[in-house]
């Protein structure tokens, strides 16, 4: 009852009415994209390409420099063949380029962080009307799974770092009553504490529960351990996180309920997600132009290859085949659900090692990008595990890092791992890349 009265009078009036957004609009037409053909989603896409395209040279400083550098202009473009002839882009790029890459013509451009979960945290800008899209885009794909805004659904996902107001918290509380959602903190998770978390889940019998990949994982194994008796439940989404299909086996089988994988970055918000056949991985080519690329050509079926996105509705700062760090694998043929939306087989970017504490907590490596992206002046950043007792934060800053500045992560990090836990900092030039030529955020040796 409370889910129909959300969704057709409690959001609609906050969405539409006091907010004045696009949100619902959007979503009707990404609804009504599904079911077209792949060829004419991409026709639609490739629309939404030329008129960003055509925006950011007229607009954004940077791009009107890259197109008279190559002597050609975006009625030039005619192919995806001739669209890679622009140059792929990633953060050092948007870092160095912050001021020419903004569009001169919005003034309203809004702002966020990126969690750097390659260590390298990233400021970027967007426009109030791509954040809409994205809401939209999020609605649609977590709607395959059977979850609608308003059922009632329980979080285990990462909690606000650093000192959080009382106004803050109160406001967070209200939100999450009215949106029947509940939130159990993923950088908590103790035997203690999980069993808490699965007895108040019990309790309070969410329809859905959304995680982060891993955390889930380590919350179902603990609950088969203790041989607990799951409630009913409609579907598990998880993301943020490499999960491998045997503990995707294990999340169902403690929880009774299929699992629904997703994909996305901050940066872009959802990216690609499972439908009810579960797959591979529908990417959003509504919203975004994904390239998944091995060199300088497109990766073949089953083949895997770089990420590099366009946002086609951030006209504040447009990503413009922006390279995120990630691997992907191409999916094959089109689904049998009847979507056009392509598919990605598999992604293969951000394993996040899990740090051990001395009581036997687990904490997601994804905690410390979440705290990271709070300081400027970090440029990039590794956490290693030697010892339960012992973690080594090696940074590279971007400027001068005061003690107090230092003291004030180390104060954050003990909040989560135990005040027992010693912080080795180590101010480094740089921080070593993988062979795959990522960087690792978290290497734990316990």
């Amino acid at each position: 009852m409370y889910s129909s009265i959300y969704q057709n009078i409690l959001f609609p009036f906050y969405e539409g009415f006091l907010k004045q957004r696009k949100t619902l609009e959007y979503l009707k037409e990404l609804e009504k994209n599904q079911w077209l053909s792949e060829d004419r989603i991409r026709e639609f896409q490739w629309n939404e390409l030329k008129k960003l395209l055509k925006h950011a040279y007229e607009n954004v400083p940077f791009y009107t420099e890259i197109f008279k550098k190559y002597n050609f202009t975006p009625d030039d473009i005619k192919t995806p063949d001739d669209f890679r002839i622009l140059p792929v882009i990633d953060k050092t790029t948007i870092k160095n380029n912050w001021d020419k890459m903004t569009a001169k013509n919005i003034s309203k451009i809004l702002t966020k962080s990126t969690g750097g979960s390659t260590g390298e945290p990233l400021r970027f800008g967007y426009t109030r009307d791509s954040y809409e899209w994205r809401i939209a885009v999020k609605m649609r794909g977590y709607s395959w799974s059977g979850y609608r805004e308003g059922d009632k659904v329980a979080f285990l996902w990462g909690a606000p770092v650093g000192n959080i107001s009382l106004i803050v918290e109160l406001k967070s509380k209200i939100h999450h009553w009215i949106q029947n959602s509940r939130y159990f903190n993923i950088f908590e998770l103790s035997p203690k504490t999980m069993e808490a978390y699965l007895r108040e889940m019990k309790a309070y019998k969410p329809k859905h529960i959304i995680s982060y990949g891993l955390g889930m994982y380590y919350l179902s194994k603990f609950a088969k351990d203790i041989c607990w008796s799951p409630f009913p439940l409609e579907s598990i989404i998880i993301g943020a996180e490499k999960v491998q299909k045997e503990q995707i086996e294990i999340i169902e089988s403690a929880f009774g309920c299929p699992v629904f994988n997703t994909y996305g970055c901050r940066e872009f918000m959802l990216i690609a997600s499972q439908c009810e056949n579960r797959d591979g991985l529908h990417i959003n080519s509504d919203n975004l132009f994904v390239e998944i690329m091995n060199g300088d050509q497109p990766a073949s079926e089953n083949e895997m290859g770089e990420v590099i996105i366009t946002d086609l509705h951030n006209y504040g700062m447009p990503f413009i085949r922006y390279k995120n760090g990630d691997l992907a694998v191409v999916g094959g043929k089109s689904c049998s659900c009847g979507r056009g939306l392509p598919l990605m087989k598999d992604v293969e970017g951000r394993v996040a090692d899990m740090i051990k504490t001395t009581d036997g907590k687990l904490i997601t490596g994804l905690f410390f990008p979440h705290l990271m992206k709070e300081f400027d002046e970090v440029e990039h950043f590794q956490v290693i595990q030697e010892e339960r007792d012992r973690l080594i934060i090696k940074v590279v800053p971007k400027m001068d890092i005061s003690d107090e500045r230092i003291e004030f992560i180390g104060d954050e990090i003990r909040k989560v791992c135990g005040e027992d836990m010693f912080i080795d900092f180590q101010l480094v030039d740089e921080i070593p890349l993988t062979p795959s030529g990522k960087r690792r955020v978290t290497i734990s040796k316990v």
